[in-house]
């Protein structure tokens, strides 16, 4: 009786919003997959880019690539383990304190974080692909979670409109069930060769980019008027705020799905846009990321930061790869966004490493309760 009191205890207060490090753990793998093609194609683009000799250039080109998709696959795995852990740990919390759940989901400020177990098995295709797992598999994680988010979607819209709410209710969570929305086509490109996909993925993109972007400029406009007019975001939800990045990086990948049929590389102006928009937001945001470790103390919260800057690194390689693939010799617009994309990279990675070690770090001590 007393160990199953603690663990009820204890996994009551798992939040749902751990589920932004499956999200995060997702993109980051994507991104160094994005850098290992970025690699490939400096090498077949180019001669002399790295160092004098072609030879040379192609060996190191040939390491760094190896290298970086073996650190994709490594993150795509940490991505599975994570997944099943806490999908494990949540079901656990279910059963032992489900009213620890219900609380949770009928509060307007932690409703929204649902969305982040949803948008986890959008992506969650992408890790299962680079690990070689059948496609069957990854197209039906893909189809349940592209069916749960939408149901979500149209529910938290429902939700905002029938409930009248505070204005201390309005956070950058509010997005998450837009980017969910934005993450949704992501993966349709990985099942190009199924007939339905090429047949529906032009309505299921186009939809999704609509409803997104439409929601995103009227959540950020509240999330704004709220920061900027009224009262500050508390400070355990400071870190949050990058959340306000997803739309801007998930939209550029969405966005790309929808034009493939017109573009090969489904990447336009539109895409440069919405990438510089989530560019100029990053710049802004910076001092207040800095400061988030002098503001308040380690949260669950955190991790909201990964996902949005992770989607901004695959989007700003799908741009770059894009100005490379179009010009036969490596422009001076190639360079800065290869390096730009780089220098992104290994930020959001060292990033990554941090709030794995702080978290793990903070299990093992049984501060899950604190981090809460």
């Amino acid at each position: 009786m007393i160990q199953k009191q603690k663990t009820k205890d204890y996994f009551s207060y798992l939040p749902i919003s751990f589920f932004g490090a499956c999200m995060g753990l997702s993109a980051i793998s994507i991104a160094w997959n994005k850098m290992t093609h970025l690699l490939q194609n400096l090498t077949i683009n180019t001669e002399n880019f790295l160092v004098p000799t072609h030879n040379t250039n192609f060996l190191l080109s040939t390491l760094l690539a190896n290298f970086s998709s073996a650190l994709s696959v490594f993150f795509a795995l940490l991505t599975l383990i994570a997944f099943i852990g806490l999908m494990s740990a949540y079901i656990l919390k279910i059963l032992s304190n489900f009213e620890s759940v219900k609380l949770e989901f009928f509060s307007p400020l932690t409703r929204p974080f649902f969305g982040t177990f949803f948008i986890s098995l959008l992506l969650l295709p992408f890790a299962l692909h680079r690990l070689r797992l059948p496609e069957s598999l990854s197209l039906a994680v893909w189809i349940v979670g592209a069916v749960l988010m939408f149901i979500f979607s149209v529910h938290i819209v429902q939700f905002w409109i029938c409930n009248k709410l505070d204005l201390s209710h309005i956070t950058p969570a509010w997005i998450i069930p837009v980017v969910g929305l934005l993450d949704l086509p992501l993966a349709l490109p990985l099942f190009a060769d199924k007939v339905w996909v090429q047949d529906f993925s032009f309505i299921i993109a186009g939809f999704c980019v609509g409803v997104g972007f439409f929601w995103s400029i009227v959540l950020c406009v509240l999330i704004f008027a709220r920061i900027v007019f009224f009262e500050k975001l508390p400070e355990k939800l400071m870190p949050t705020l990058v959340i306000l990045l997803a739309p801007f990086g998930a939209g550029v990948g969405a966005y790309a799905v929808f034009i493939q049929d017109f573009s090969s590389l489904g990447v336009d102006n539109l895409s440069y846009a919405l990438f510089s928009i989530g560019l100029f937001l990053l710049f802004a945001l910076l001092p207040q990321i800095f400061k988030i470790g002098k503001c308040c103390p380690f949260r669950i919260s955190w991790w909201a930061i990964s996902f949005p800057l992770a989607a901004m690194c695959i989007a700003s390689f799908s741009i770059t790869e894009s100005i490379i693939l179009k010009s036969s010799a490596l422009s001076g617009g190639a360079i800065f966004f290869s390096a730009l994309s780089s220098v992104l990279l290994i930020a959001v990675t060292l990033a990554f490493v941090w709030l794995l070690v702080r978290t793990l770090k903070g299990i093992i001590k049984g501060e899950l309760k604190n981090l809460a």
